[in-house]
């Protein structure tokens, strides 16, 4: 399964732990830019690994939603924060980048300040299975196992004669 995530919402927190691997898009940058298809090759390794069996957390980037629209026949869930979490999700960015003092986490908060209402609205309108965020007291373990539950509940009714 490949889940699309934004940012903050513990991707890197969960990865090593129940078959998650948080695929790092800042690993995708050379000498301060991005190369103009460099989410054709995100998206493969994502693919790639979700179906070797692991549950694959990307980023939420424009480019790599149109890819795996494109390229993936994978589960894709798409993982976002509400629209009325605007000032506690832009803080809790901030915080991280407080923390962390990376160059991603500055680049994640400066982007959610600038544009988080129209980010969460074009995650509200895609084509992909949608998890909403509504509180800031949620678990992204307790997810990922309901969306994994979901589906072994539906394989089985399908199997069932």
């Amino acid at each position: 399964m490949i889940i699309i995530g934004y940012p903050g919402i513990g991707k890197s927190s969960l990865a090593g732990r129940n078959n998650c691997i948080d695929l790092e898009s800042s690993h995708f940058w050379h000498k301060g830019e991005r190369a103009a298809n460099w989410a054709i090759y995100y998206c493969n390794i994502a693919n790639d690994l979700s179906q070797q069996g692991y549950n694959v957390f990307v980023s939420s980037h424009g480019a790599v939603q149109e890819q795996l629209l494109k390229s993936s026949k994978e589960q894709i869930v798409i993982i976002y924060p509400s629209l009325s979490l605007k000032e506690e999700w832009i803080n809790k960015l901030k915080v991280r980048h407080m923390i962390t003092e990376l160059e991603k986490d500055l680049k994640a908060y400066d982007a959610a300040c600038q544009s988080y209402d129209a980010q969460i609205q074009a995650m509200m309108e895609s084509s992909f299975e949608k998890i909403e965020i509504d509180n800031m007291n949620y678990s992204l373990n307790k997810i990922i196992w309901e969306i994994q539950n979901k589906n072994l509940y539906n394989k089985y009714k399908e199997v069932k004669p």
